[in-house]
């Protein structure tokens, strides 16, 4: 398989003063050295709690952030200090569908012309024959066009901003948890749609999700993220069926289990206290302030990425040896 995209040591770091008129800066380390690879046709999950820098790690992967430091790589080609004219043709085939449909429409526009707008810049022969051909591969009809925001529901609405992603054509979607905002009947819909349109277009996705359930039945890979670091990665098995790192054990602990035998049968581990502030990151290992197994060598020393198995990258220093 050829990859799709790569980012190498991805740093974005927003600058921040505590009193309006200090001359002291700060800055918040939202993305901290972050690495990973996406193959063409592949989603890849990205896993984490609120602040843990999953949004701004896909968003500065499109440069609507500019990187502070590391590189991305797109197809193939470095795009990190790419000319913005030479950049935004690229940009076209690089989408994001966000968390909220509603807030990523405009509620001036009709339906129509919210999936018209980036078309204009293709210059179709006929742009409205093409948003009912968009329509028609999201599930909507002809009638929907000309319809407002508010007029419809949620589903549509992000069915209408996923028909809007696909008009110009895109190898790869950042999609920033595209279903949290829905109801669960809703929410399984979209993603039957997204895995369908994937398999007929062969779209790349980068998964931005909390959602532990949600990102199992969509991705082929997960990486796990907390305060701006990559944690764990591997493939959904590896990372479902033998979590190395304690925070990816506390955060699957965390999902409910329909079946109350199979509760009874887990370990408990409770994840205790809040994700520290990025302006004021922990010394050594970014998750020592909370992990259950933590020892004086993991306050002072931040670990390696450790190769537990083929394709599983661990960030601790006792991979393979927590029970």
């Amino acid at each position: 398989m050829t990859e799709m995209i790569r980012v190498e040591n991805l740093k974005k770091y927003f600058p921040f003063k505590e009193r309006m008129f200090s001359r002291q800066v700060k800055y918040l380390k939202a993305v901290n050295g972050v690495s990973f690879s996406i193959e063409k046709g592949e989603t890849l999950a990205l896993v984490g709690e609120t602040g843990s820098g999953k949004t701004t790690t896909g968003r500065t992967i499109l440069r609507l952030y500019e990187p502070t430091g590391g590189k991305i790589f797109f197809d193939g080609q470095d795009i990190t200090k790419m000319p913005m004219r030479k950049f935004r043709k690229i940009r076209m085939q690089m989408q994001m569908i966000y968390q909220d449909p509603y807030s990523s429409l405009n509620p001036r526009m009709n339906i129509l012309n919210i999936i018209a707008e980036p078309l204009k810049e293709l210059k179709y022969d006929n742009i409205e024959a093409r948003v009912v051909e968009l329509l028609e591969s999201v599930g909507l009809r002809k009638e929907h066009m000309y319809k407002y925001p508010d007029e419809i529901s949620g589903g549509q609405q992000q069915r209408v901003a996923i028909a809007r992603a696909l008009g110009v054509n895109p190898k790869f979607i950042v999609l920033d948890e595209p279903t949290s905002a829905l109801d669960v009947s809703v929410q399984a819909q979209i993603l039957n749609l997204l895995e369908e349109l994937q398999r007929e277009k062969k779209f790349t996705y980068l998964f931005i999700s909390h959602d532990l359930s949600v990102v199992r039945y969509i991705s082929q890979r997960v990486a796990i993220m907390y305060l701006g670091k990559i944690m764990e990665i591997g493939t959904v098995e590896q990372i479902f069926d033998n979590p190395q790192h304690p925070y990816t054990r506390l955060l699957l602990e965390s999902v409910p289990v329909p079946d109350p035998k199979d509760k009874k049968k887990r370990k408990k581990l409770i994840l205790p206290g809040e994700i520290p502030s990025p302006l004021n990151p922990p010394s050594g290992c970014p998750f020592h302030t909370r992990c259950p197994y933590v020892k004086d060598k993991c306050k002072i020393e931040e670990p390696d990425y450790v190769e537990v198995e083929k394709g599983h990258f661990v960030k601790c220093h006792f991979a393979g040896m927590i029970e």
